[in-house]
């Protein structure tokens, strides 16, 4: 699920980059904590984005925010089912405008 969350950081900032903007940085950056009794891992990226119409369906299944023949929306469904059914945590998602997305992910310890 983790490996999923930096392909579609890297895919994210990769698309930015491609649009060129002046002195842009593509930046992917993953960490973890522990908070009281979960421990807590980000995946931030500043791509893009995702936008507000799709932040509502993001993780539901064959739902892809990328071009045709670039992703088939079954990721982020896995991912999501994977932490909160298999885990009994949560998945959640932080829209940054369009300068990025954060990923977040917390599991009780005692699942794992």
């Amino acid at each position: 699920m983790i490996l999923n969350l930096l392909t579609n950081a890297f895919f994210a900032v990769n698309e930015k980059k491609r649009q060129n903007p002046e002195n842009y940085n593509p930046t992917v950056a993953i960490s973890t904590r522990k908070t009281g009794n979960q421990v807590e891992i980000r995946v931030n990226d500043n791509g893009n984005g995702i936008p507000q119409s799709a932040i509502d369906k993001i993780f539901q299944p064959f739902f892809t925010t990328k071009p045709t023949g670039q992703g088939t929306g079954l990721g982020l469904s896995l991912s999501y089912d994977i932490v909160t059914k298999g885990h009994g945590g949560q998945l959640k998602v932080e829209k940054h405008d369009t300068n990025g997305t954060t990923f977040i992910i917390e599991i009780p310890i005692q699942s794992l």
